[in-house]
């Protein structure tokens, strides 16, 4: 137990599902999301863990909670061309992912929230407008969102064994744009 033994303790009814969401997304950013427990949570909100259970019926609801927060955190672009609103679509989502250990394993494991259906929704709405057809639709998704996941957990495993050097974003970036060129490359045999 990491223990927030000096967080203030909240007066009674004063815990709503807002303040537990905060606490939870801190509380993952700082120990990782295979450390959250709902006694940990507590303390990080200063509460009892039985008022934790109040407004987060178990485990699995409290890492969909976690899963909501964290992806409504994500921008998606309004503006520009398909290639350009994906890159800045996939590259928000790197950044916002990275900065929750675990969270990518987690993404995985509980896929099926409303703000996880909201953004895939949102990823294959800018990746139609390429035109790409329907048969290969659905692999060049697939790419790009295992290489997203992938690259968040990478970071995850590098920035644990403490071997976080050089910017990880670049790298990232650079695997979306070999993923994207692939995709023009398929567009043009086609045309």
């Amino acid at each position: 137990m990491t223990g927030v033994a000096n967080a203030p303790v909240l007066r009674y009814g004063a815990l709503d599902r807002a303040h537990l969401t905060k606490h939870l997304l801190r509380l993952a950013k700082r120990v990782g999301v295979g450390r959250v427990t709902m006694r940990e949570l507590a303390a990080e909100a200063g509460t009892a863990a039985s008022s934790v259970y109040y407004h987060v019926r178990d485990k699995r609801e409290l890492f969909d909670l976690l899963i909501e927060s964290v992806l409504a955190q994500i921008e998606v672009p309004q503006q520009g061309d398909w290639e350009s609103r994906l890159v800045a679509l996939y590259m928000n989502a790197w950044k916002v992912l990275v900065e929750v250990p675990g969270i990518a394993v987690l993404l995985q494991e509980h896929a099926h929230t409303a703000a996880a259906a909201d953004m895939d929704r949102a990823s294959r709405g800018i990746l139609r407008e390429s035109g790409l057809s329907a048969q290969r639709f659905d692999a060049a998704h697939a790419a790009l969102y295992v290489h997203l996941l992938g690259s968040v957990q990478l970071e995850h495993i590098r920035r644990a064994g403490a071997r976080a050097n050089g910017p990880s974003h670049e790298a990232f970036a650079y695997g979306l744009r070999l993923i994207l060129t692939g995709l023009r490359k398929e567009l043009e045999d086609v045309e």
